[in-house]
């Protein structure tokens, strides 16, 4: 099983490495940080933890969306089967994906794994789970699918799958696009128990919760 991972990473030269070097130990077939124009040298330490870098300048990012997407497009051209999406700013544990490997080898049928943050839902700033919770809740009512955590940055997809999605999206609402448009097809979901991480000190998250929400499912109905 190849696995490609994806890492969107803007300004997160103090948590990018541990996300690489996490990835690394597993073995898988590459892994790519996708630099975000950033300022603080996230692609010279990606770099340094192993990664291959594709710095996005300034002008030809801007938006998670694009970001993935430049990485999609990067990765492309050569075979493997999975796609990994996990954020490089700390907030996911590497080591979770044992757990996704551990479902996919009890479930090799499996399309579409996202990790869900449910059971540390305690951890999580109440006003970020509830926006999460009501769009994760509508969009999948709409859908016909149960998602427990749609805004998850961690998530494992077959590459078959990602490469119909035709995704447009610029901002976070791509990780809802992705679902959203693959809800249109027999496919079988899962959801993994994974971490939530919040580092002491402001929040960082270039989230921007109720207004991003509205935007995820505005576009996710329009896609």
């Amino acid at each position: 099983m190849r696995i490609n991972a994806l890492i969107a990473a803007h300004n997160e030269a103090e948590h990018v490495a541990g996300v690489v070097a996490g990835l690394l130990a597993f073995g898988l077939n590459r892994v790519l940080v996708v630099d975000d124009a950033s300022t603080d040298g996230t692609g010279d330490a990606a770099r340094a933890a192993g990664a291959e870098v594709l710095r996005l300048e300034p002008g030809q990012g801007g938006g998670k969306g694009q970001v993935l997407r430049a990485g999609i497009r990067h990765l492309a051209g050569e075979p493997f089967d999975w796609y990994l999406f996990i954020d490089g700013d700390g907030q996911h544990d590497p080591a979770d994906l044992r757990k996704f490997l551990d479902h996919l080898a009890a479930h090799p049928d499996a399309h579409f794994l996202i990790g869900s943050r449910l059971q540390e839902r305690h951890k999580i700033p109440p006003k970020r789970w509830n926006t999460n919770a009501l769009g994760s809740w509508t969009l999948g009512r709409i859908a016909g699918v149960r998602w427990e955590d749609s805004q998850s940055g961690y998530r494992m997809i077959r590459r078959d799958v990602v490469d119909r999605l035709d995704l447009r999206s610029n901002g976070f609402a791509i990780e809802m696009e992705m679902a959203m448009k693959a809800s249109d097809w027999r496919l079988n979901w899962a959801h993994i128990p994974i971490r939530a991480i919040y580092h002491p000190g402001p929040p960082r998250s270039h989230f921007r919760g109720v207004l991003d929400t509205w935007l995820i499912a505005w576009f996710s109905l329009q896609c």
